[in-house]
C-alpha cells in the first residue's frame, strides 16, 4: 500500500508543477507579446522660431 500512496503523491506533485509551468508559460508569452507589439505613434509638433531658424517644441 505505501507504494501506491508515494506513487499517488507523485502524480499529484506532478500536475501541479504542470498546471505552475503552463501558466507562468502564458504569462511570459503575454509579456513578450506586449513586448513585441507595435510602437505607437508619437506625434511632436514643431514650430520655427522667426529669430534663429531653430525648430522647437511650442509647449516649451
Amino acid at each position: 500500500m505505501p507504494p501506491v500512496i508515494g506513487l499517488a503523491l507523485l502524480g499529484a506533485g506532478i500536475y501541479y508543477a504542470a498546471r505552475f509551468a503552463k501558466r507562468e508559460m502564458t504569462r511570459v508569452g503575454e509579456f513578450l507579446r506586449e513586448a513585441n507589439a507595435e510602437p505607437k505613434p508619437i506625434e511632436i509638433r514643431l514650430e520655427r522660431d522667426p529669430r534663429t531658424g531653430v525648430y522647437r517644441d511650442p509647449r516649451g
